[in-house]
């Protein structure tokens, strides 16, 4: 069989970092073939960004040493959204380097240093995750090419207008359907529900869960391949 193209939904970027970063082999776990190819969107990589600053941090990467930003500014702000917003613009426009060296002790230099101290980790948690990226060798389609062709803003109105796809994931699709993508990886069990209203067309993929891609693989080879829209 000649390479494969798998597209990475969110939550699969998600458990992949995951185990990567906790030493788990993701790409034999998950018993992917030697010669695919990983593609995601643009939309997945944001998606990521956000989730990294969620409990993901006090559970699947404890090892950074962190807690989620909601939880550091609990503590900080005791669930106050006015002086949350303050403190996070406070901490944007500070040097953390000349907090970190900074001997004051009083209340506002204490509460910036705490969130600095927070944003650099977050910062080297967020470059990890590209730099996973680039050594897996997983390729996102951007904004800006999947939507600078007239053709595919008109997919898009079509998929919004005539499938069941949820609104929130009609960008990802997209991404998958122009890549070209044989499989979609994911774990959103409503979107691989939905997915038998796309269109049949050429380079629209199959999804599944990663549980079920060892079968399709097998069903793609034999050219018989079952319904995932359970």
């Amino acid at each position: 069989m000649s390479n494969i193209t798998i597209f990475l939904d969110t939550p699969i970027l998600r458990e992949a970092f995951v185990k990567r970063t906790n030493g788990i082999n993701w790409r034999q776990d998950y018993k992917l073939p030697s010669n695919a190819h990983f593609i995601t969107a643009h939309k997945c990589v944001a998606e990521m960004y956000g989730i990294l600053k969620t409990s993901i941090l006090d559970t699947e990467l404890a090892s950074y040493g962190l807690v989620s930003l909601k939880h550091l500014r609990d503590i900080i702000f005791d669930g106050d959204d006015f002086l949350n917003i303050f403190w996070h613009r406070q901490v944007l426009e500070s040097s953390p380097s000349v907090l970190a060296q900074s001997t004051s002790t009083d209340e506002y230099t204490r509460k910036l240093q705490m969130l600095a101290k927070w944003r650099t980790g977050y910062e080297q948690v967020r470059y990890d995750f590209d730099e996973f990226l680039k050594r897996e060798s997983i390729e996102y389609i951007h904004y800006g090419v999947l939507f600078a062709q007239h053709e595919w803003q008109a997919k898009f109105d079509d998929l919004a207008i005539e499938t069941l796809v949820p609104s929130e994931d009609l960008e990802i699709v997209l991404a998958a359907w122009f890549a070209k993508a044989d499989i979609f990886l994911t774990r959103d069990n409503g979107l691989i529900r939905f997915s038998f209203s796309l269109p049949i067309e050429p380079g629209i993929p199959l999804f599944c869960r990663p549980e079920e891609l060892e079968q399709k693989l097998t069903e793609m080879r034999q050219g018989v391949i079952t319904s995932t829209g359970k």
